[in-house]
């Protein structure tokens, strides 16, 4: 059994396309968690569970207690539906296996911890429109993504790169036997014995800003809940607390354009090699989006 838990917030550009495009690829139930979203997506969740193996939970909490959430899932998860792999998944991620079904990629592993590698997916900050579906403008990403350089003060201090230009850290598919508690951001896990990792050819395909509303919102809500946090230390979410503080005090764009290449980068990028036009996503996610009954 395949699970797959969702936690969302104001996702309903997003959230029924990523729920049927996993549940067509082998995931075998979807427990979602809904934080109190206000835009319609908790509806969308209820119609679409009406009839598909979705289970819905709502948290009104406002602080982003994440790896809380999340492991009340995952727990859920096993004692409920009997989970052997978990996929913690955010709306904006899309898991694809190197062929078949997810499902049958993981039958044979004997690790209990799975890495995929994350492709973040971008467009120009500068260029951000809504004239195409998002799934259409969405379409570039770093050929060799490097990682993020050491900062004095993740809040305030220069960026190298745009943020989701960089090899961000992987996301895991765990093994439900044995596991405790799943970490802040979805990247890790703790069990309550030694546990084997390895990498996997599955594929995360990650689309972070898909128009200036969304990001907005995003980094409003989520900066906001994260200072309300007292539990997890200001380095982690660092990203939303500091595009917080750039939107407030320094304008939208600000934000952006430590978050996105520019139009400039972008044609320089393809000219040199260093980004690549990948529309491999388009046709799956255009019909996952595209029939609200298919599942």
């Amino acid at each position: 059994m395949l699970v797959m838990t969702l936690l969302v917030k104001n996702e309903r550009d997003i959230v029924e396309a990523n729920l049927r495009f996993h549940l067509e690829r082998g995931v075998d139930h979807v427990i979602v968690t809904d934080n109190a979203s206000d835009d319609g997506t908790r509806e969308i969740l209820s119609d679409f569970a009406k009839s598909a193996p979705v289970t819905v939970l709502d948290e009104p909490g406002n602080d982003y207690s994440q790896y809380r959430w999340v492991t009340r899932m995952a727990r859920l998860a096993i004692q409920e539906f009997g989970a052997e792999w978990i996929i913690n998944n955010d709306a904006d991620e899309f898991w694809i296996p190197p062929s078949g079904t997810l499902r049958e990629a993981l039958e044979k592993s004997t690790a209990d911890v799975i890495i995929c590698d994350r492709r973040n997916m971008v467009l120009p900050y500068d260029e951000l429109t809504d004239e195409a579906p998002w799934y259409e403008r969405v379409v570039y990403r770093a050929s060799a993504p490097t990682p993020p350089q050491p900062m004095a003060d993740p809040l305030t201090s220069p960026l190298a790169n745009p943020h989701f230009m960089n090899a961000l850290p992987g996301k895991v598919i765990l093994r439900g036997e044995g596991l405790v508690a799943v970490e802040q951001g979805n990247h890790g896990a703790r069990y309550d014995r030694d546990v084997r990792t390895e990498p996997s050819e599955i594929v995360v395909y990650h689309f972070p800003v898909r128009s200036r509303e969304q990001f907005e919102v995003k980094i409003r809500e989520g900066g906001a809940a994260y200072a309300r946090n007292a539990e997890l230390p200001p380095g982690i979410g660092w990203h939303w607390r500091r595009w917080l503080a750039k939107i407030e005090n320094e304008g939208l764009d600000a934000a952006l354009s430590e978050a996105l290449p520019s139009g400039a980068m972008v044609r320089k990028g393809l000219r040199s090699g260093a980004i690549l036009r990948d529309t491999s996503m388009v046709d799956d996610v255009r019909r996952a989006s595209a029939d609200p009954r298919r599942c």
